[in-house]
């Protein structure tokens, strides 16, 4: 009975603790570091569509960023969603007419998104700068996505992790 109770106390510090400093509420994700869940909306197909399984790396972004071009995983009223990084702290994000621009530069868009059939459009962003801590995310249907252009830039406190599989 010790040996269990020894256990418990032991997952619940490590949980407490958050070792891999997630947001993710997942004891697997905070003690392993790793995490499997659904794709949960529409709003990055076609690059993931919903039905797909998504893996995530929790340990992704402990001590560092994540890169431009990254696919997030990160909490928003609690919920998770998933955004591509479009830029980090300290630079600014525009968006005219479909047009991605970082720091006032044309962003070349993603690789195998239509833009010419409506992926992409959205509303349109004035500047809008990224401070220390926080991420500019964007979904791949721009249409469809709930991103930064709507609840803002995502601080670190909310990044769950990294994807870093995609299954069906």
């Amino acid at each position: 009975m010790a040996v269990f109770g020894v256990a418990a106390l032991c997952i619940a510090a490590a949980w407490a603790i958050n070792p891999f400093d997630t947001a993710a509420r997942d004891l697997g994700a905070r003690l392993w570091g790793r995490l499997a869940m659904p794709v949960p909306d529409a709003g990055m197909t076609p690059t993931l569509p919903v039905g797909y399984e998504l893996v995530v790396d929790t340990r992704a972004y402990g001590r560092r960023v994540p890169a431009s071009g990254d696919l997030l995983v990160y909490l928003h009223d609690g919920q998770p969603r998933v955004g591509r990084v479009v830029a980090g702290p300290g630079q600014s994000v525009a968006l005219r007419l479909g047009d991605l621009f970082v720091n006032g530069a044309l962003q070349p868009p993603v690789e195998g998104l239509d833009l010419e059939t409506g992926a992409g459009r959205g509303r349109e962003l004035e500047d809008t700068p990224v401070p220390p801590g926080h991420v500019f995310v964007l979904g791949d249907a721009r249409d469809q996505a709930t991103d930064s252009r709507h609840h803002g830039p995502v601080p670190r406190k909310r990044w769950v992790g990294k994807v870093v599989a995609v299954r069906r």
